[in-house]
């Protein structure tokens, strides 16, 4: 039993800081390509944002990253200077050729982050102390 692809169903980061997500797979699938994916709103994967080749190589696009571990048995991806854009539903997974993929599922949470509160806390008029 158990799930091919595990992880973290829900992950909270701060604005302006890094998201770093771990999925672990089954030691067959160690070869298989990683992929991170965004889905949409009827849970399809609308964009591979980022995927292995199958190898333990770090592939980075734009403000990702994926690396695999193949000894842990497990991946990483990691998302740099995060915005509230970056909100959602994602699922990171393995690809299998002419099977289906097999994934897990994370929702991604952004929060305002000490430094944005402290720039909306300074824009307001201070009050009196009392």
């Amino acid at each position: 039993g158990g799930q091919a692809v595990t992880g973290p169903r829900l992950v909270t980061v701060e604005q302006g800081s890094s998201l770093a997500v771990s999925c672990s797979y089954r030691p067959r699938y160690k070869l298989n390509s990683k992929y991170w994916c965004l889905k949409n709103s009827l849970s399809f994967c609308l964009t591979y944002i980022i995927q292995t080749d199958g190898s333990e190589v770090t592939v980075t696009r734009d403000r990702v990253s994926i690396r695999d571990n193949h000894t842990a048995n497990a991946f990483t991806v990691t998302l740099s200077s995060v915005t509230q854009g970056d909100a959602g539903r994602y699922s990171c997974g393995v690809k299998r050729r002419l099977r289906r993929n097999r994934w897990h599922s994370i929702k991604v949470m952004v929060s305002a982050g000490y430094r944005g509160r402290r720039r909306e806390q300074r824009a307001e008029p201070s009050a009196p102390t009392a």
